[in-house]
């Protein structure tokens, strides 16, 4: 259809924004490869004959190219990375712009910096982790000075920090002072606002229809519940509670229907509609997809009032293009890619909205209106699969649907909230919010339990799929085509197969019978998957980063859904590693064993509350109890109660094979025998390294005949010379310290 037909404009600010692309490359060969690309293409543009047109795009395009690897240079290599620029202790004073709480213990600050060393440097923003003690008295605006040394994150991390445009983080905080409390200027201002309109939103209704106001109208999401964004996640619709250019559509749809029955002047409404734009963006923190979809407002506005004709599509370039000009760490931002290409998805329906009416012109009215909208669901979707399955490695094959409904019931409650927010302290609106935002809640959580409703695309074959789709939807809208209908046809066809095939390949995954493990520093991990059950086992010092690694194992052994979480012992983190487990898998069960002392009672208590906004249940186990998944009968061996040594060992078995772990510490004293009783019996034994540690080397020095694989972990554990070759001998495997999951099914 090319959509730069008759649009000059956008076609060179597209050509801009893949210079920003470029502008993000840091490898030196490849920025030398660029110049040289970009040289000699300008150079050719005056040697060969080209029209007019093409030398023109030709050489924006070489000019844009060096500018970008120039800038990239300047702006990483010279400035942005402060980690590099200043890696040396410093004293830093700067200005607090957030303030939140990491754990029981730390506070993160994010803050702006005003000088280094007593030299003015304006710009950079990082994290300075503290005690809790410490940040006490710290709030929003504080101006503060301390000495630390600042280092860069790492690659999980590095992507989503720079999007935001913080350079550094700090753990070493030294000499810390507070210079001086402000009012945080506008800024702060915008900020007490925002506060304020979701305490007063949350005050006038329930606390969770509030704190679903407060993310649909602010852009306030730390009230929400985590169970609701993970089922938004599985149904993919969580983009309906980031707030975004939907959102600010819904609201300046109903300010100008708002308007035009008051009989307003339709410059007028422009106007007004403008400033309401501005204020919105500047109390939702400038968001980076509501600013895009302001811009795009305020230029087509803009446009309107100066009588000249105005293109959705190129004011979209526009918005981007400006974003990125002024924000250019913006590049990085995810949102704003799924945003912007999304409404490109919409533009372009709209576009060929004739060809789709000609065909459809003898159906029903109501029929017309759910194709139209499952439409546009597709091509909203299809503008972004790409992005979202690399970026997350999962897709929704419900979300053309569930986007059609929960649309719907998003912009009824948005509208009744706004209602209620001007006069609910006088009327009790809140009576018809409460039972809408209840419906959302209901539906979600309803939709998310459906079995493969969130499905994994780490297969090399769906991958390959989604990126061919994408190829051809993109060709679809940028190539001229004749025969559209047939080109519309086959991109539907392409939709549905990208659809199902995952699907298939998921279903057939998850009866695929296996034993996966995984182990990292102070953890390890097993998933066994059977009969179409999954279980993920995990003997670790429990804590946020580890949890982390767990989701990263089951997002590599393809997995989105866990029917149980074993767990071999208590911590006082577990509370932190339920927090990020339970807001990134979906998880039905949770096994723990029974108390044991004082200590585990407490920990149990404040387990059932961390649970408490989740659908997970919490079950426990005695030490002579099996807990079975599929054909799997799950049995702990050992576990000593919190306040002792947090060694582990458990086996689990399907009646031929035999898989034992035993943790670091347990092959020494009184455990040793009842171990080597089990590891006789067993097809493979896991040496680990959680627990407490050996004081000295320990050699397995029997052979087991019946033992095929062999993992040590544990530093101080080894096989004798003899043994190994025995071992070896019986076709056994033997692993030390592996660095890559193993897959013994």
């Amino acid at each position: 259809m090319n959509i730069f037909k008759k649009r000059p404009l956008f076609l060179i600010l597209c050509i801009g924004l893949s210079g920003f692309f470029l502008f993000t490359i840091e490898n030196f060969i490849i920025r030398f490869l660029l110049i040289a690309i970009g040289v000699a293409t300008l150079i050719l543009t005056f040697i060969l004959r080209l029209d007019a047109k093409k030398k023109t795009i030709v050489r924006i395009s070489s000019i844009i190219l060096l500018i970008s690897v120039i800038l990239s240079y300047v702006y990483f290599d010279l400035w942005f990375k402060a980690y590099d620029v200043y890696d040396d202790e410093i004293e830093v004073v700067a200005t607090v712009k957030d303030k939140s709480a990491t754990n029981s213990y730390t506070t993160r600050l994010l803050v702006k910096c005003e000088s280094i060393d007593g030299r003015k440097v304006h710009g950079y923003k990082f994290y300075a982790y503290l005690n809790k003690q410490d940040a006490t008295n710290i709030v929003y605006g504080t101006k503060i000075s301390f000495k630390t040394t600042l280092s860069g994150f790492s690659d999980d991390s590095r992507t989503y920090n720079f999007s935001r445009g913080i350079n550094a983080y700090a753990n070493d905080v030294e000499d810390l002072k507070i210079l001086e409390y402000t009012n945080g200027g506008v800024e702060g201002f915008l900020i007490r606002a925002k506060e304020y309109l979701t305490r007063y939103t949350i005050m006038i209704s329930d606390s969770d229809s509030g704190a679903i106001l407060s993310a649909l109208l602010l852009g306030e999401r730390d009230y929400l519940p985590d169970q609701l964004r993970l089922d938004f996640k599985r149904i993919g619709i969580s983009h309906i509670l980031a707030l975004s250019g939907m959102h600010l559509a819904i609201l300046s749809l109903g300010i100008e229907k708002l308007l035009t029955l008051l009989l307003v002047k339709k410059k007028w409404r422009v106007v007004t509609l403008i400033t309401f734009v501005l204020i919105y963006m500047a109390l939702t923190g400038f968001s980076v997809s509501v600013v895009r979809a302001g811009l795009m407002l305020i230029i087509s506005s803009g446009l309107f009032l100066l009588s000249r004709g105005r293109d959705s599509m190129t004011s979209l370039g526009l918005a981007v293009f400006l974003i990125c000009l002024f924000k250019p760490y913006a590049i990085f931002d995810i949102s704003l890619w799924l945003s912007a290409l999304a409404t490109l998805g919409i533009m372009v329906l709209i576009d060929i909205l004739p060809l789709i009416s000609k065909q459809n012109k003898n159906r029903p009215k109501i029929i017309k209106y759910l194709i139209m909208s499952i439409l546009t669901s597709v091509f909203a979707i299809s503008a972004t699969n790409i992005i979202s399955t690399t970026s997350f490695g999962g897709f929704s094959i419900i979300a053309p649907f569930t986007t059609l409904i929960f649309s719907v019931l998003v912009e009824v409650i948005m509208y009744f909230g706004c209602i209620m927010m001007l006069i609910g302290w006088l009327i009790p609106i809140g009576l018809i919010v409460a039972p809408l935002c209840k419906l959302l809640t209901f539906l979600a959580g309803l939709f998310s339990s459906i079995e493969y409703t969130y499905i994994s695309t780490n297969f090399t074959v769906a991958k390959i799929m989604i990126i061919a789709y994408a190829v051809l939807f993109y060709l679809f809208i940028i190539v001229f085509i004749k025969r559209k209908v047939v080109a519309l046809n086959i991109i539907a066809a392409a939709f549905v197969i990208t659809m199902i095939i995952p699907t298939c390949f998921n279903i057939v995954n998850d009866f695929d019978e296996m034993v996966a493990y995984s182990s990292q520093v102070r953890s390890d991990e097993f998933i066994i998957r059977s009969r179409g059950k999954v279980c993920l086992i995990n003997s670790a010092q429990y804590s946020k980063s580890l949890a982390y690694d767990s989701v990263e194992f089951l997002e590599e052994s393809k997995i989105t859904h866990v029917d149980k979480y074993y767990l071999t012992h208590y911590s006082w983190s577990l509370d932190e590693d339920f927090d990020v487990m339970l807001s990134s898998v979906l998880v039905d069960e949770i096994y723990l064993p029974t108390p044991r002392n004082d200590d585990e009672v407490t920990i149990l208590k404040i387990l059932y509350k961390a649970t408490e906004k989740y659908r997970t249940k919490i079950i426990l186990f005695d030490d002579d109890e099996a807990v079975k998944i599929g054909k799997y009968s799950i049995q702990l061996l050992h576990s000593a109660p919190y306040g002792y040594t947090s060694a582990n060992a458990l086996y689990f078995t399907d009646g031929k094979s035999k898989y034992t772990y035993v943790s670091s510490g347990l092959m020494v004293g009184d455990s040793a025998e009842r171990m080597k009783k089990h590891i006789s019996e067993s097809t493979a034994v896991i040496f680990g390294d959680h627990g407490q540690k050996y004081k000295n080397n320990v050699y397995l020095d029997e052979f087991y005949k019946s033992v095929e694989y062999i993992i040590l972990h544990s530093d101080k554990m080894y096989l004798k010379q003899e043994n190994m070759k025995q071992y070896e001998d019986n076709d056994c495997i033997i692993k030390s310290h592996p660095n890559d999951l193993i897959y013994f099914k």
